[in-house]
């Protein structure tokens, strides 16, 4: 078991090894079982990115007459990752024709995917379109390690298979990126870190710069339910981002890439975090939700005893409930507040508009920027 630790929230978690960093330890220990006479292999060692080296256990490995396949599993030690367990299989063929001309390094290790990798099918991705989705680093980390063992002269073709690719990349952001039939081989350490936020934000970063190719104006959603009605009210899906709780991340991103303009869409809890100057909406970083409900009622005046009943509610669409008919100028103070304090975020770098609802089996309108009415 690969034995590193951070220490997170009080907590000490156990790190994993990226699906990247599978693929070339894999590679690498099919190559030597290729062209050596090794009769079995039980772990295999390549070195990360940042140097540090990771012992992975090979799950199975079979030699043929010209090729040997691998597999070892996926683990992301204690970051709850939907690809955790998961099979990564690699197969080293030898490549037997002749060429007159020598081949550079690199030119002797030919990178493929195969079933349950994903190709890409757009522009503005980290791979070319055409290509199987195996990101620059591990595509690095693949052929590198591969050299290490390859004998002088010798080529190979390596094909990565992922065989849950093709049903897990429906639980992924790839189907938003134009990545299809199957999941992306990513890693840009070779180490996951536990809860970490980075590979959260890699997806965001990548899926805004892909949609900035085409588009000035961005939609951005916190999730699921806001991408949805974003459609609903007519957005449509190459303009709309998923951020999740990071939207000053996101915002950030797409000054970045000179978008020209964003429209906020998203549910009255998260929304009005924003409105007092709250960029990171997780309820670990600010729980301010109620209480800008409170404050923008006594501001407008409203009896002390209903703000009262106000901050008792859980949350706030038991508040929305509770108040009924009749707030509008309690949501509009808030729309703008929200538009506002994104417009000083990005120091007027941005054109900014809002849509906030509330529910969620079935969205409700609560305001809208003046611009979209």
């Amino acid at each position: 078991m690969f034995e590193m630790y951070i220490e997170t929230g009080g907590k000490r978690l156990r790190c994993g090894y990226t699906t990247g960093s599978c693929s070339a330890g894999a590679a690498k220990a099919a190559t030597m079982f290729l062209f050596n006479k090794i009769e079995t292999l039980s772990e295999i060692e390549i070195a990360s990115p940042k140097g540090i080296n990771i012992l992975m256990p090979i799950e199975s490995i079979e030699k043929y007459e010209d090729y040997v396949e691998c597999i070892i599993l996926k683990d992301g030690g204690d970051d709850p990752d939907i690809t955790n367990g998961i099979e990564i299989k690699v197969v080293v063929r030898k490549i037997t024709d002749e060429t007159a001309i020598e081949p550079r390094d690199f030119d002797r290790v030919i990178l493929k995917g195969g079933v349950g990798v994903g190709t890409v099918t757009k522009d503005g991705l980290f791979v070319s379109k055409g290509e199987a989705a195996i990101n620059p680093v591990p595509r690095k980390m693949i052929k590198e390690e591969v050299l290490k063992v390859l004998p002088s002269g010798e080529r190979v073709e390596v094909t990565i298979s992922v065989p849950q690719g093709v049903e897990l990349a429906k639980k992924t952001f790839n189907p938003r990126l134009g990545i299809e039939g199957g999941i992306s081989i990513l890693g840009t350490t070779g180490i996951v870190n536990p809860m970490s936020e980075e590979s959260l934000k890699a997806s965001i970063k990548l899926e805004i710069t892909q949609k900035a190719l085409n588009n000035e104006k961005l939609i951005l959603a916190f999730g699921n339910i806001g991408d949805n009605y974003a459609k609903e009210v007519g957005f449509k899906e190459e303009e709309i981002v998923i951020c999740s709780n990071f939207i000053g991340f996101a915002l950030e991103t797409c000054v970045l890439c000179k978008v020209k303009s964003i429209i906020l869409v998203g549910h009255i809890g998260k929304m009005s975090k924003i409105a007092y100057g709250c960029f990171n909406t997780h309820n670990r970083v600010t729980g301010v939700r109620l209480e800008v409900f409170a404050l923008e009622l006594a501001l407008l005046g409203y009896d002390i005893s209903l703000v009262e009943k106000v901050l008792m509610e859980k949350t706030c669409e038991g508040a929305v409930r509770m108040l009924g008919d009749g707030y509008s100028k309690l949501y509009e103070n808030i729309g703008k507040k929200i538009v506002s304090k994104i417009s000083e975020y990005v120091h007027g770098e941005l054109e900014v508009d809002a849509v906030m609802y509330y529910g969620a089996l079935k969205p409700i309108l609560l305001w809208k920027s003046d611009v979209l009415n």
